[in-house]
C-alpha cells in the first residue's frame, strides 16, 4: 500500500524507473498530472479491487439467482463507472499509458512486446477515446433528478429477471419463453459456417436478432410491463439516445473496422446497415412504432420534466 501511494505522489517530471516498474515513468507522469483527486485513481481502483473483490466473488458464487448475480456484478462496474465519470482525464491517460508504454513488465517477465506493440500502434485511439467519451457522456451525471449511474446499474441487473423466468419455465411477459420461436432463429443466425460471406452473415444475424428484440419490446400485450422494467427512467432514455447518434453509430463502424484484423482474417465488411439496424431498439418509441405508444408516453413525460 505503502509502495502504491509513493507510486502516485509524485510529481509531474518525477519518476524512477525502478519504483514505477509496473506502469512505467510516461504512465506515472499522465496520472500525476491529473487535477486534484483524479492523480490517485489508479490507487484508487487497485484498494477498491483489494477491499471489494474476494467479498463481491464469493456473492456471486453464492448468488441463487441471476438477478442476484447481475446485481453483485454491476455493483461494481457502478463504482467503476462512477470512478470515471468523476475524473474522465483518466481515459486520456490511460490511452496514453497504452501508447507510450515504457514499463518493465515485459523486460522482467521474458514476455515479447512485439504482438502488444502491434496492437498498440494499429489501433485507431482517437475513435475508441470518442467511444469511451461519449459512453460517459450518456451514462454519468443526473437527468430530471435521478443518479444515472445507480439507475443504469439497476437496469442491467434487471436483465437477470428474464434468464431467472426463463430458465425457471415461467412464461410471463418478463420471460423469453414468449419469444421462443424468434430466440431459435436468432440461434440458427448466429452459427457462423466455414465459408460463409461475413457481410451476409453479419446482416443475417442482426436481421434475426432485431426480430426477436421486437418480439420482446414491442408486443402490444406485454409492452407495458416491459416499459415498467426496462424503460421507466428518464437515466435509460438519455442513454439510448446518445449511444445511438449519428456521430456515434459512425464511430462504431469506424473503431470495428479498425479492428477487425485481430478478428477475423481478411477485409472488413461493411457494418453501416448492420450496425444503424441494431441501434434502433436504443429507441424503443421509433423502434416500435405503431405496435405501442407506452415508450412514447414515457418520452413525453421525460421531454415535460426537462422543459
Amino acid at each position: 500500500s505503502s509502495g502504491i501511494n509513493a507510486e502516485w505522489s509524485l510529481r509531474p517530471g518525477e519518476c524512477d524507473s525502478g519504483s514505477n516498474w509496473l506502469l512505467g515513468c510516461r504512465c506515472t507522469s499522465e496520472f500525476a498530472g491529473l487535477e486534484g483527486h483524479c492523480k490517485n485513481t489508479p490507487c484508487k481502483m487497485i484498494h477498491y479491487f483489494k477491499d471489494n473483490a474476494p467479498k463481491a466473488m464469493s456473492d456471486f458464487m453464492a448468488a441463487n439467482s441471476y438477478e442476484e448475480m447481475l446485481t453483485v456484478a454491476m455493483n461494481v462496474v457502478d463504482e467503476i463507472w462512477r470512478i470515471l465519470c468523476e475524473c474522465r482525464g483518466v481515459v486520456d491517460a490511460t490511452i496514453s499509458c497504452a501508447r507510450n508504454y515504457d514499463g518493465l513488465v515485459f523486460i522482467l517477465s521474458g514476455f515479447d512486446r512485439t504482438n502488444f506493440d502491434e496492437i498498440v500502434n494499429h489501433v485507431d485511439w482517437e475513435t475508441a477515446r470518442g467511444i469511451v467519451h461519449g459512453y460517459l457522456d450518456a451514462i454519468c451525471g443526473e437527468e430530471n433528478g435521478e443518479d444515472c449511474p445507480a439507475v443504469l446499474s439497476n437496469w442491467r441487473a434487471g436483465n437477470g429477471i428474464f434468464f431467472d423466468n426463463t430458465f425457471n419455465g415461467v412464461d410471463t411477459c418478463i420471460s423469453m419463453i414468449r419469444a421462443e420461436k424468434e430466440t431459435k432463429a436468432e440461434t440458427k443466425a448466429s452459427v457462423y459456417e466455414e465459408g460463409m460471406d461475413m457481410e451476409s452473415y453479419i446482416d443475417g444475424w442482426v436481421d434475426a436478432h432485431m426480430k426477436l428484440e421486437e418480439k420482446v419490446i414491442c408486443d402490444a400485450d406485454c409492452a407495458g410491463e416491459m416499459q415498467e422494467l426496462m424503460y421507466s427512467s428518464c437515466c435509460v432514455k438519455r442513454a439510448g439516445e446518445r449511444l445511438s447518434t449519428e456521430s456515434m453509430k459512425g464511430k462504431y463502424v469506424k473503431f470495428f473496422k479498425n479492428i477487425w484484423r485481430f478478428i477475423y482474417p481478411g477485409e472488413a465488411p461493411e457494418l453501416k446497415n448492420a450496425v444503424n439496424r441494431f441501434m434502433q431498439m436504443f429507441r424503443p418509441a421509433s423502434f416500435c412504432g405503431a405496435k405501442t405508444d407506452v415508450y412514447r408516453e414515457m418520452n413525453k413525460q421525460c421531454n415535460a420534466i426537462k422543459a
